[in-house]
C-alpha cells in the first residue's frame, strides 16, 4: 500500500492540498492505508505500507521495493491534483510482476471511476467511496462482481458494481495499523514531536459548494463512541509513546454532549495529552471550549473561508461574519490557538471581496492562517459551476492545487488569484505586532527554530 513519490499532499479525500504550500500543517500519516491494512490483517493478509514522499524516496526506490516484496496486490492512494503521476505506479508494478493486481482509491473515483480505468490500462480496480472494508472484500469474495463500490477491468471491458452503503457504525472499524507506519515521520510543526491522527467522525450536513465530504462521506454526521476514541488514544500512548494528537473529523464539535463526554473521560483518566482538531464557528461555545482546554486542546482549525458575507452565502457556508468573530474571541479567552482557513477564487470573487477577506483575517488576528485558492474537485457543486461557466479546462485536473489554481473566477484571472494569495499571506504574517507576539510566546529553543524555519519558507513562497 503506497503513497506514490509524487509530492507531499494531504490525501484524506476531503483535503487534497500540498502540505509544503501550507503554513501550519504537519505532514499527515497515511491513515487511509493504515485503516485498510488493519482490515486486511483481520482476514489474514500480510501488508506493507510505504509513504514515499515522507520517506523522501523516489520511483527507483518503489521499483526496488516491488522487486524485493513481490506483492500480490498494489494499492495506491491517489488525489486529483497528482493522479496522472500517481497512476504511473501501475505500469511500473506490471513491468516487474505482470500478474500483480493494481488497485487505487481516492475521492476522484466517486465521479470518474470508469473514465480513469479506460485511460489507464495497467490499473485493474478502483474503489469508490469508503475503502476500509472494500479492500478486504477483494480477498474474501470469489468474484469482483460481488464487491460493492468498485469498478474493474474484465476481458477488456470496464465494469462497475453497485455502490457500497456508507458505514453507519464507525466503531466497527479496527484501530489503524500504526505498527506498519514510520510514526517518527509525522511530527508537529512547532515542537517537532510525533503526532498521531485519530479519525473520530465522518459526514457533514452542510452544503459548502467546494467541499468533497458529501460525495465521499455523505451529509449524515456519524461519530465514534468516546470509549472507542479513548481506547485508540491509550494505544498510541502505551504502544507508540505518542502524546500529541490531531482529532480528525469533518466537524469535531458538532455534537456538544459527545465532545464534553470525551473530554471528561480524558480528564478523569488523567491522560496528559496535547491535541488539536477542526471545527465550524457555529458549533463552538464556551462550555465546549472549557472542557476541550481541560482535556489538552491547544489549537482549533476553523473554516472561515471569507470576510465577505455575500461570498459566504453564495458558497453555501451557512455561517455569519459575527459567528466567526465570536468563535475566535472565545478561543482567545480560553487560550486556545486558532488556525483560520480561507478560500479565494470561487466564481463570484472580485478584488474587492478578496480584500474583504484579507482585511478580515488581519482583524480576527488568529494565531495561524492559510489562504487556499478554490480547486474544482469532482463531485462538488463548484466543479459543476466551473464546468458550466467554462472557468477552466476540466479535461485535465492534474498538475494544479490550492496554491497553483486551475480555475479563474468570473472577475479574476488565475495569475491575479495567485498574487492575491501571496498578498494575503504577507499581510497577515509579516505584521510587526504579529511577529513580536509570536516570539514573546515561544518557550523553547526547539519551537523558536521551527518558527524561524517556517517563517523563512513563507517568505520564500510569498515573494513576488
Amino acid at each position: 500500500m503506497i503513497y506514490p513519490p509524487t509530492g507531499l499532499y494531504m490525501r484524506d479525500d476531503r483535503c487534497q492540498a500540498p502540505t509544503e504550500g501550507m503554513t501550519a500543517q504537519p505532514h499527515r500519516a497515511p491513515m487511509d492505508l493504515a485503516y485498510m491494512a488493519a482490515s486486511l490483517e483481520k482476514v489474514g493478509v500480510e501488508c506493507r505500507i510505504k509513504d514515499y514522499p515522507s520517506e523522501k524516496e523516489d520511483w527507483e526506490n518503489l521499483a526496488n521495493d516491488i522487486k524485493e516484496i513481490s506483492p500480490d496486490m498494489l494499492i495506491i492512494s491517489i488525489i486529483t491534483p497528482t493522479i496522472k503521476e500517481d497512476l504511473k505506479a501501475c505500469k511500473l508494478a506490471k513491468e516487474i510482476r505482470s500478474d500483480i493486481l493494481t488497485v487505487s482509491k481516492g475521492a476522484h473515483y466517486m465521479k470518474n471511476d470508469e473514465e480513469v480505468l479506460k485511460e489507464w490500462p495497467d490499473l485493474d480496480v478502483v474503489i469508490r467511496g469508503e475503502c476500509e472494508f472494500a479492500v478486504s472484500d477483494l480477498f474474501l469474495k470469489d468474484n469482483l462482481s460481488d464487491v460493492p463500490g468498485i469498478a474493474y477491468r474484465e476481458n477488456g471491458n470496464v465494469l462497475k458494481t453497485k455502490d457500497r452503503p456508507l458505514l453507519e457504525n464507525l466503531d466497527s472499524l479496527p484501530f489503524p495499523a500504526r505498527h506498519l507506519l514510520n510514526n517518527n515521520l509525522y511530527i508537529t510543526p512547532d515542537t517537532r514531536e510525533p503526532i498521531a491522527f485519530i479519525h473520530v467522525g465522518r459526514g457533514c450536513p452542510h452544503k459548502c459548494i467546494f467541499c468533497a465530504v458529501p460525495a465521499v462521506s455523505g451529509h449524515k454526521f456519524k461519530i465514534r463512541s468516546p470509549e472507542s476514541v479513548l481506547g485508540e488514544i491509550k494505544e498510541c500512548l502505551t504502544r507508540y509513546k505518542i502524546k500529541v494528537f490531531f482529532f480528525r473529523s469533518d466537524t469535531f464539535t458538532m455534537d456538544k454532549k459527545w465532545v464534553i463526554k470525551l473530554c471528561e473521560m480524558i480528564v478523569n483518566e488523567g491522560l496528559k495529552i496535547r491535541w488539536g482538531t477542526n471545527s465550524r464557528v457555529d458549533t463552538i461555545d464556551e462550555e465546549r471550549l472549557g472542557w476541550m482546554k481541560k482535556a489538552g486542546c491547544w489549537i482549533i482549525g476553523f473554516g472561515v473561508e471569507s470576510g465577505n458575507q455575500g461570498m459566504l452565502d453564495k458558497m453555501k457556508k451557512g455561517i455569519t461574519i459575527e459567528q466567526t468573530e465570536t468563535a475566535v474571541k472565545s478561543c482567545k479567552k480560553y487560550k486556545i490557538k486558532t488556525y483560520l482557513l480561507f478560500v479565494l477564487g470561487l466564481p463570484w470573487e472580485t478584488r474587492e471581496t478578496a480584500m474583504d477577506t484579507i482585511e478580515f483575517a488581519t482583524k480576527l488576528d488568529g494565531d495561524f492562517v492559510d489562504f487556499n485558492i478554490a480547486y474544482p474537485l469532482p463531485g462538488t457543486e463548484y466543479y459543476e459551476i466551473a464546468k458550466e461557466s467554462a472557468l477552466c479546462d476540466l479535461s485535465s485536473l492534474s498538475g494544479f492545487d490550492y496554491a497553483n489554481p486551475l480555475a479563474r473566477s468570473f472577475h479574476l484571472s488565475t495569475e491575479e488569484l495567485i498574487g492575491l494569495r501571496k498578498k494575503a499571506l504577507k499581510s497577515f504574517y509579516f505584521r510587526p505586532q504579529y511577529i513580536i507576539r509570536t516570539l514573546m510566546n515561544i518557550r523553547s529553543l526547539r519551537v523558536l527554530n521551527s518558527y524561524l524555519y517556517s517563517g523563512l519558507q513563507l517568505l520564500y513562497k510569498s515573494r513576488n
